[in-house]
């Protein structure tokens, strides 16, 4: 539903149109309300172009005014999502309709484009680079990406390539892979020349050549918990709501997913790559839906809430300190054949931003055990700043895991190499 249009009057509209010194009455702009759960959106120019989950397409344009979206009447009538192919200006979709004559049918693996140029134009004549393809396997199509060098069209089993080919062929398919399906339409993501997915039971990253597996340390956070019972308004698992997001100022790609074990709806929770060092992190976090930097600054991202947030832009949230912390996996203190005795701490960082005051505090946590599995022993936390040469944590034990957080107002951390002073205190 759009705004109310503007009134008029004297000396507000048209010399004497309405009445003198009250105008017309403002009436409000009509429209008939979408409801979706689910969209795809992507810009053609300063246009809008947004397609509704198992709906059409819809465009809308800054300059028309205050008009409402409205439906591209040549576009297929029934869609599971749609991109654009940028750098040739076709339109796609995927999971698109068809016309018979006994009315409007959607077939979950047709894929369907625009003619070149012009997204309203979906008619295949021997004069229009418009037309379709059915894949050949899978059993529906569920996300679509522009990629690189070429298109990706992911099913519930594998991935596509669609390659530009020019008239009149337009477009050849090539099936890239089987076995690394798409996991949900928002589960994949671009960032510099690689493509990264989350299927249903991997992660893959696609550079040039065929997908890869992309190694994962923390496969078991995500796989073993995530939510895969039904969701009964769409008859697709809610693990389906998976999405990934690029957070391309810190080389992060995030996967975000709705856990089993909080019998969450919406992704709740986080697993994130660092496309750099190759390392991964996770954590809960609740985003539905984001963008990467663009011409509206850093990332942006949504909570189910209803809240939208700007990432990457201050030390503190909306002016209230951020609690951080990471913690280690166990390591060996020495060999692992004695029990160590650990009696001093070297802390090393930077303590603030670069030139800025270096008043942070680094709170460090120590954890011991004498056998994998034990009871930990904590040792800490211990307050740490620009000022503290060393601590002593008194730990004995053979394996150890450190954890590292903060808590204060406008503070960064950057870590160096934390180092300490163990001997041989006997055999256990």
């Amino acid at each position: 539903l759009g705004p109310a249009s503007a009134s008029t009057g004297y000396s507000i509209g048209t010399y004497s149109s309405g009445g003198y010194s009250t105008g017309t009455a403002v009436t409000a702009q009509t429209g008939t309300a979408i409801t979706s759960t689910d969209w795809t959106l992507d810009n053609w120019g300063a246009t809008l172009l947004a397609c509704t989950e198992n709906g059409g397409i819809y465009q809308w344009t800054p300059s028309a005014g205050i008009e409402n979206a409205q439906l591209i009447s040549g576009a297929p009538a029934k869609n599971t999502g749609m991109f654009l192919a940028t750098e040739i200006q076709i339109l796609i979709a995927y999971g698109a309709s068809t016309e018979e004559t006994i009315g409007i049918d959607q077939d979950p693996l047709l894929v369907k484009w625009s003619n070149q140029g012009d997204y309203t134009d979906w008619v295949i004549s021997d004069t229009s680079q418009a037309g379709e393809r059915r894949l050949s396997n899978g059993s529906r199509c569920v996300g679509g990406l522009a990629a690189p060098q070429f298109n990706l069209i992911w099913t519930d089993v594998g991935v596509w390539a669609m390659n530009y080919l020019g008239f009149p062929l337009v477009f050849g398919f090539n099936p890239l892979a089987q076995g690394c399906g798409l996991i949900g339409k928002h589960a994949a993501v671009r960032q510099a020349s690689n493509v990264y997915w989350m299927s249903q039971t991997n992660f893959y990253v696609l550079g040039g050549g065929a997908p890869q597996v992309l190694k994962c340390d923390v496969w078991d956070v995500v796989f073993q918990d995530l939510n895969t019972a039904l969701d009964p308004s769409t008859g697709l698992p809610y693990s389906a709501r998976s999405w990934a997001w690029s957070n391309t100022p810190f080389n992060e790609v995030f996967f975000f997913f709705p856990r089993a074990s909080t019998s969450a709806t919406q992704p709740d929770f986080y697993v994130k790559f660092n496309t750099l060092e190759g390392v991964w992190d996770y954590g809960p976090m609740d985003r539905t839906c984001g963008i990467d930097q663009s011409l509206l600054g850093m990332p942006i991202a949504a909570a189910a809430t209803g809240l939208i947030y700007e990432h990457e832009v201050s030390n503190n949230a909306d002016g209230q300190p951020i609690g951080w912390y990471f913690e280690t996996g166990w390591f060996q203190i020495a060999e692992g054949e004695e029990i160590a005795f650990v009696d001093w701490l070297l802390p090393d960082a930077k303590w603030g931003d670069f030139g800025g005051a270096q008043t942070a505090t680094m709170d460090i946590t120590l954890y011991s055990v004498y056998y994998p599995g034990d009871t930990p022993q904590t040792h800490g936390p211990e307050a740490t700043t620009i000022s503290t040469q060393y601590t002593n944590p008194r730990l004995r034990g053979r394996l150890a895991k450190m954890r590292v957080g903060g808590n204060d107002l406008n503070s960064f951390v950057r870590l160096g190499g934390i180092r300490y002073r163990w001997a041989p205190d006997g055999r256990l």
